[in-house]
């Protein structure tokens, strides 16, 4: 498998911005302080946390096999996804993506390319889904300045607008590519041919669009997708001793969805965790409260993530060999000397 230099310098880039990122956290909060609230955490409300992330896990396979036509039965594309979601965890690169991708193009009627269309169309629900809630739960700080407010619901009308034009645009496909062309002919950076294949790709994916009760459908779906993941943070809150609250885990859940997007090692270590905090200590929470939190609830998720994918791969029937295998790369039966694995 070839990785290119820039991936690798994002690689770098990642491991580096989440060593600071747990260097700043201890360096703030004392990991005596950390440890004392995590022993001091009530397990059932662990338990209830595990028990939302696994319906989390659920709905989002049901969303997704419904982006994909409703072609695959529900528990193997299920076992797919958390296959890929495990890899995530644990390998650089976003390759859990690519090996969810080429199990679902294995399966009959299917392929890779409709398996990348469709992640990639996941993640724009969910990021527009995070916008739109934005706003909403930012209400509940009362010294918000009145600036950020208003961006706030500014962003949220946006996102409603956004969601109107990708509906348009997913039933008219030509003029789709006619306004692509006229800001190619604007601005030179776009003129290039991939990007038409790449809108295409972008409206096949947009495909459950093309009609109103579909698009509605697959809307409702995205927030039934993520009422679970506000509910573990609710009952995360009460691990930790702290004031359950459905709005104060909508801000931390998007908080911690917007920090996992900048650069990190695998698993988004360091800087998950100094998303939640600021998140927090925005709301007047204690920082050490919050460092238990953050802590608890990135290392359940990691915990389940790979536990299902290891269930996953065995009801699929696949072994970390073939898998490595199907992604490019040469499975060794002894150590490998200690160089790049990646050529």
């Amino acid at each position: 498998m070839q990785i290119s230099v820039q991936k690798k310098r994002q690689f770098l880039l990642g491991m580096v911005i989440s060593l600071l990122c747990l260097g700043g956290m201890f360096w703030v909060i004392k990991p005596a302080e950390i440890a004392e609230a995590i022993q001091q955490s009530d397990p059932r409300y662990l338990l209830g946390t595990a028990v939302y992330l696994i319906i989390y896990l659920f709905l989002r396979a049901v969303r997704w096999r419904y982006l994909l036509g409703n072609h695959i039965p529900q528990a193997k594309l299920l076992h797919i996804q958390n296959v890929g979601q495990m890899l995530t965890q644990l390998l650089p690169f976003r390759l859990g993506d690519v090996a969810r991708a080429v199990l679902v193009g294995q399966q009959p009627g299917l392929s890779v390319p409709q398996g990348i269309t469709t992640m990639v169309v996941e993640r724009l629900l969910d990021m527009l889904l995070m916008v739109f809630l934005l706003p909403l739960a930012l209400l509940q700080i009362d010294a918000l300045p009145t600036w950020l407010r208003q961006a706030a619901l500014f962003s949220g009308m946006a996102t409603v607008g956004l969601i109107v034009f990708l509906m348009v645009m997913a039933n008219k496909r030509p003029l789709a590519h006619k306004l692509l062309a006229w800001l190619a002919s604007k601005l030179a950076w776009l003129q290039s041919k991939k990007l038409h294949k790449q809108l295409d790709s972008l409206l096949d994916g947009l495909h459950a669009f093309t009609r109103w009760r579909t698009a509605l459908t697959l809307l409702g779906l995205s927030v039934l997708t993520w009422l679970p993941v506000v509910l573990a943070y609710n009952a995360a809150l009460q691990a930790v001793h702290l004031p359950p609250s459905l709005l104060t885990a909508t801000f931390i859940m998007i908080a911690g969805a917007f920090a996992v997007a900048a650069p990190s090692s695998p698993g988004q270590i360091g800087v998950f965790h100094m998303g939640i905090i600021a998140a927090m200590t925005t709301l007047g929470q204690p920082a050490e409260a919050a460092a238990s939190l953050a802590v608890l609830y990135h290392a359940l998720n990691f915990l389940l993530m790979v536990l299902t994918g290891i269930v996953g791969l065995n009801s699929i029937q696949i072994s970390f060999p073939r898998l490595f295998q199907s992604l490019g790369f040469q499975w060794r039966s002894t150590p490998p000397e200690l160089t790049d694995p990646i050529s």
